[in-house]
């Protein structure tokens, strides 16, 4: 297991992370990007793998790279595309992973790219094995890998990520076998499932390679009945009917009370990615919900005794406002939140 440590740290932060990494005993770790690097170092004392492929195209990227690894290249694994190696190695990288495109279609060398590339392209650069950064969704299944796999295990019933696994790891092995490069892969979004599967296969196939799974989100927020959000009433004021209120004074219709909340859009509240309508209940949601935007209806993150309440306006940066008509409400009290982990940055983080 290689723990991912990026970004926000999840909504924990990062250093609480690096923390909770050395508690489960872990050599290597995962971060985002290079920018990353410099906490990353001063707050973990093993091996780093740094997910964003160097890119010899990003000038500020490569200057960062030089200067970080004049001191730190013996413990800090770079990403890799075929076409960077060379200049990569110029950069001072030592110890790297080649990134195989899957259907995520992010980053990574091609297979035909891998199957053209010789050892001396590497530039002097340890290679440590593939990585591959798999869909979280099932992928089309990679037919030309399953033909051979079907001798010892239906394919029809092999997922269509763990067809893409093994087409990348029969490439992998005539490449690696050929210059003597360890037999590994690096792997995201695998199930246990799945994991033992391909252990399997490669059992009945003798192919001796070793695993690692890059574990971010599943690991730190698994557990949603772990983990709980809540914001603090600030301040009350009571209403008179259609009363103006906010920064774009709005008028509050019929609502009895307004209550400022500690959370706004610098904690993340409120703030959303876009989400694939895959489901008719998904579309139907979202027409609702802009429906209700178009009334100036919308609905807050922020909840009490189930029940969420609406904005008044807007959230602002550290507070948010919303309209409230439970007389039992007092200063002090804490509502519930809904927000996304991954985006969010806490005042306090507790419990750990």
């Amino acid at each position: 297991m290689v723990p991912v440590i990026k970004g926000n740290g999840y909504g924990f932060t990062s250093e609480i992370l690096f923390e909770e990494a050395k508690k489960l005993g872990v050599s290597r770790i995962a971060i985002g990007t290079v920018w990353e690097l410099p906490q990353a170092l001063a707050k973990f004392s093993g091996e780093i793998v740094v997910l964003e492929p160097f890119n010899s195209a990003d000038q500020n990227a490569t200057l960062q790279w030089k200067s970080i690894l004049q001191h730190n290249a013996d413990r800090v694994i770079v990403t890799l595309r075929s076409n960077d190696f060379v200049a990569a190695a110029a950069a001072g990288v030592k110890l790297a992973y080649a990134e195989g495109v899957t259907s995520l279609h992010r980053f990574g060398i091609s297979a035909q790219e891998l199957t053209s590339l010789k050892i001396s392209d590497l530039g002097g650069i340890t290679l440590r094995g593939i990585s591959l950064h798999l869909p979280i969704a099932d992928s089309t299944k990679v037919f030309d890998a399953t033909s051979e796999v079907s001798n010892v295990i239906n394919a029809k019933k092999l997922s269509g990520k763990l067809s893409e696994i093994w087409n990348w790891l029969k490439l992998f092995q005539e490449f690696a076998t050929a210059d003597h490069l360890p037999l590994h892969m690096s792997l995201s979004h695998i199930s246990n499932a799945e994991l033992t599967e391909l252990k399997s296969m490669c059992q009945s196939y003798g192919y001796n390679f070793t695993f690692d799974i890059r574990i971010g989100t599943s690991l730190w927020l698994g557990n949603k009945q772990a983990l709980s959000v809540k914001a603090t009433i600030l301040q009350i004021h009571e209403l008179t009917d259609s009363q103006r209120i906010g920064y774009h004074q709005v008028k509050s219709g019929k609502h009895q009370r307004l209550l400022v909340v500690s959370g706004g859009t610098s904690h993340g509240v409120a703030l959303a990615a876009p989400t694939s309508s895959s489901s008719i209940r998904k579309k139907g949601i979202a027409i609702s919900e802009g429906f209700n935007q178009a009334i100036g209806r919308v609905r807050s993150p922020f909840s009490h005794n189930g029940e969420f309440l609406n904005f008044a306006e807007p959230p602002h940066m550290h507070v948010s406002m919303v309209l409230s008509d439970d007389a039992q409400l007092q200063v002090g009290d804490l509502l519930d939140c809904r927000v996304r982990n991954s985006i969010a940055a806490f005042d306090q983080v507790l419990g750990l």
